[in-house]
């Protein structure tokens, strides 16, 4: 007799290991050559467009994004593993399916893929437009944190794919937990699991200087329309509010105004683009305003 569900504890997502994924990967073709097209579009669309950039093989624009709100959050180095968790918090919720569901598992790989690559392609179209950099704070650091500024060349600030990425985390595996015949409990924990750590991690692309505010709304604008129906404008909106509410380090009234900024420019962009054929084109014309009114500072 098989033995449900509901009588075992429930292991949290952060216990399984990214590497199985990988080798799921390798051993079922599908999922592989999703993963294949993957690469190559985070290559040319994010890691060569910077690179290429850097090398003045390109002569995009670049444009300084910084917010005055910004300096309300402090810099924060040793937060730098929490942001860079971002890659394992998508894939550890594909483990776990793939041990629930073995082969069952492959569809859920696979569209997950398809949408991520979606939002690398969707990012990358508009950093062919214009890129974005923020300044980072000079002095003392920490290893990973020095890395970090050493292989990113930091071009790609708007919108932020690491906020497109946790907004994605959370609106898929939802839906994936319920299709997979998760019990409630189960979909309780892990959809917990899963939007805490995802605001956690929004959160640190302020304290690690990688973003600005202006990031945050433009990357929630987009994922209301890569993902349409299932990301609402609720749930950017519930978002936003979640972010640094109960953070000790930021004064109330600071964050009170970084909440305002970031739901005023998340709505400025909504209204915009409800008159346009693309979503593309009302951020491309708030950067252009943005350069403008803070003097043609690139």
């Amino acid at each position: 007799m098989t033995q449900s569900h509901d009588t075992n504890p429930i292991k949290p997502l952060s216990s399984y290991r990214a590497g199985g994924a990988y080798i799921f990967t390798l051993f079922h073709l599908k999922v592989l050559k999703k993963a294949a097209v993957f690469i190559g579009v985070v290559l040319k669309d994010f890691f060569f467009l910077q690179y290429g950039r850097r090398l003045r093989l390109s002569k995009i624009p670049i444009i300084n994004v910084d917010n005055v709100l910004d300096d309300a959050v402090p810099f924060k180095p040793e937060k730098i593993d929490t942001y860079l968790d971002f890659v394992n918090l998508w894939i550890r919720p594909l483990v776990f399916l793939s041990k629930r569901l073995k082969h069952g598992a492959v569809p859920y790989y696979c569209e997950f893929i398809e949408l991520i690559t979606q939002c690398y392609e969707q990012a990358g179209e508009f950093y062919r437009f214009r890129m974005s950099t923020t300044k980072r704070p000079k002095g003392k650091t920490n290893i990973q944190m020095a890395f970090v500024r050493l292989v990113d060349p930091h071009y790609l600030c708007v919108p932020s794919l690491h906020v497109s990425i946790m907004a994605l985390v959370i609106t898929y595996y939802k839906k994936a937990f319920a299709q997979a015949g998760l019990t409630e409990q189960e979909q309780d924990a892990y959809n917990k699991e899963l939007y805490e750590s995802a605001i956690e991690i929004a959160e640190t692309v302020l304290y690690v200087k990688q973003h600005s505010v202006n990031c945050i709304a433009a990357a929630l604008y987009m994922m209301c329309f890569i993902l349409k129906d299932q990301f609402t404008i609720q749930d950017a909106v519930d978002f936003i509010n979640n972010m640094f509410q109960t953070n000790t380090d930021i004064s109330e009234k600071d964050k009170k105004a970084i909440n305002e900024h970031i739901n005023d420019l998340f709505e400025e962009l909504l209204l915009e683009g409800a008159n346009e054929y693309e979503w593309i084109t009302p951020l491309k014309r708030w950067i252009i305003r943005y350069y403008e009114e803070n003097g043609g500072n690139c």
